[in-house]
This record gives structure tokens, sequence and C-alpha cells, in this order.
């Protein structure tokens, strides 16, 4: 988009300081800037009407994402569950503890309620992530799997443990090498995953933390 100007006398530049310094006015302002008919043109120039369409173009601008900068990592905690991996933010990862007995929870028949385990002297809740999902991804088996872990998660101070079959250390996450989700993934796993990126020869679900903690307050409130 083009701004017309207004029309104004540039004086300065033709018998001002940038000039041949002709302008009688200069004997008592000595520089353009001190001059009323400067000051003039530059209120005048700050006082003009945008063209039609400036202020949408530009609040389209402002409202539009940024993008991804050069460099730009997202700190997460990769996990798999059954032969998928995913990540989360680190922000909402307070503990990997070793797997131990889950208690079910009597005459409860929702199954993304896996039951109550013991975090740090504590009861929590703890979650199969494959039934909150709507996979056919197996849960952890606690008897079964060494590498099986408790990943406990938190968000505005509610807490859950996911049952899940592994963990890794904390990935930095590439944003260029985050993608949108193919169509081959899971009708659940698109509803909660924000993009997909590759590890290693593994690809891996970035789960959106939101949509995930909002799931679980509908399922327990």
């Amino acid at each position: 988009m083009t701004l017309t100007l207004p029309l104004i006398d540039d004086c300065w530049n033709a018998i001002g300081v940038r000039g041949d310094r002709t302008c009688p006015r200069l004997a008592e302002a000595v520089h353009c800037r001190n001059c009323p008919v400067y000051a003039d043109a530059g209120r005048a120039l700050f006082n003009r009407s945008p063209p039609e369409g400036y202020a949408a173009e530009w609040a389209d601008r402002l409202a539009a994402p940024e993008p991804p900068r050069a460099g730009e990592t997202h700190p997460v905690v990769l996990f798999r569950v059954g032969e998928e991996w995913y990540a989360l933010d680190v922000r909402v990862a307070v503990e990997v503890a070793p797997h131990r007995p889950v208690r079910r929870v009597p005459h409860q028949s929702d199954r993304v309620l896996a039951g109550l385990v013991n975090i740090r002297g504590e009861l929590q809740l703890a979650v199969s992530l494959p039934h909150l999902l709507g996979t056919s991804d197996a849960p952890a088996d606690a008897a079964g799997d060494v590498n099986a872990r408790l990943l406990v998660i938190e968000q505005a101070g509610a807490r859950w443990v996911l049952l899940v079959d592994a963990v890794e250390d904390l990935y930095y996450a590439p944003a260029e090498a985050l993608t949108g989700l193919p169509a081959t993934v899971a009708v659940g796993n698109r509803v909660f995953t924000r993009s997909v990126f590759a590890w290693g020869r593994h690809s891996v679900g970035y789960l959106d933390a939101d949509r995930l903690f909002a799931a679980l307050r509908r399922t327990f409130r």
C-alpha cells in the first residue's frame, strides 16, 4: 500500500540549510528546524489522513502469528506409550517416577482413570493416555516392562499421573522441524496433537498441553 503525501513547501531543500541558504528567515532562525514553516510542514505530515484500508492492513499484520526465529527451540519431555512417541512442554512435567502398583478405584467405569498411585506419600489420579486420546496404543505394563515410568504433570495446581512405557531426557525440538499432522495420524491424536517432528528414527507427536489438561478437567470434574 502506498501512502500519498500532502503537498508541502519544502523550501529548506531549495533556499534553506539544504539548499543555497538564500532564505531571509535564516538570519533570525539560524537553522530551518527553528522556522515555523518547517514546523508547519512536519505537522501536516503527521496529521495527514491514512489511505483507505491502511488500518485494516496493519491490524492483519499485527494479528498474524510471528514466524519462528532461526534457532528457536521448544524444550519438551519425550515419552513412549505403546509404539507411539509423544512430547509435552517441559513446563507441565513435574516429575518422572519409577512405575509402581496402581490401585483400582471400586465401581469406576471410566477407562481414562487407571486408578490411584502413590507419589511421595500422596495418592494421585493415574491416567490412561491411550483411553484419553482414543487410540489403540496399549497402556504401560508395570509387571512386564522395566522401562515403564510414571510421568507426573501439573497445570494451574491440578496434578495427574500418566502411565507411560518409557521416558527420555529433556529434548529441545527445533521450531523449524515442527510440521503439520499427516493424514495417517489417528483421529484422537489429531485432536490433542499440535504438530509432529522427527526424533532419530521416530516420529513424535507434540501434544497440546492446554487441550490435554482441559480434557482431564472435563473427565474428572
